[in-house]
């Protein structure tokens, strides 16, 4: 007879290290305490995910799964603490609008329904000049949310 043992799993931490490793999305992916705004965007692009509808009037609410896809690896990528949650928005056609404020800044980051994504910095409602950046890598994010946050530009 093999003995079997009753275990909680409440109490049990899993060895995440161990398997995520060999997962590069993963293994970079930042983490809530660095970010803890980030289980809050990440739950509002799943709600627009699931909940989207197409609305009369207002267009297509809903997004794609590559969409979705897309704005999470962005999302996961920022390793930038200090930041509050931003406001995550769909846009009529499948495309959403992430928006970090503080103070007179913001940065607005536009996903489009393929997956293209532009990052704008914003001071005073105003597009700031050559503040138009095509997101190709996640640092290209991370460079406009540190300007946010810096108390000297």
């Amino acid at each position: 007879m093999i003995p079997m043992f009753a275990t909680n799993s409440l109490t049990e931490v899993p060895a995440f290290a161990s398997w995520a490793q060999g997962m590069p999305q993963i293994a970079n992916a930042t983490s809530i305490s660095n970010s803890p705004w980030l289980y809050s965007a990440l739950t509002q692009v799943r709600e627009i995910e699931w909940e989207g509808e197409l609305i009369p009037g207002l267009g297509d609410l809903r997004i794609a799964v590559q969409t979705a896809m897309r704005v999470r690896k962005l999302l996961s990528s920022v390793e930038i603490g200090g930041l509050a949650a931003p406001v995550v928005a769909p846009v009529s056609g499948g495309g959403l609008s992430i928006v970090w404020s503080l103070g007179m800044k913001e940065v607005k980051l536009s996903v489009e329904p393929g997956g293209d994504a532009v990052a704008f910095k914003i001071a005073d409602d105003e597009i700031v000049p050559n503040g138009a950046t095509d997101i190709t890598t996640p640092t290209a994010l991370s460079e406009h949310l540190t300007w946010m946050l810096d108390p000297r530009t």
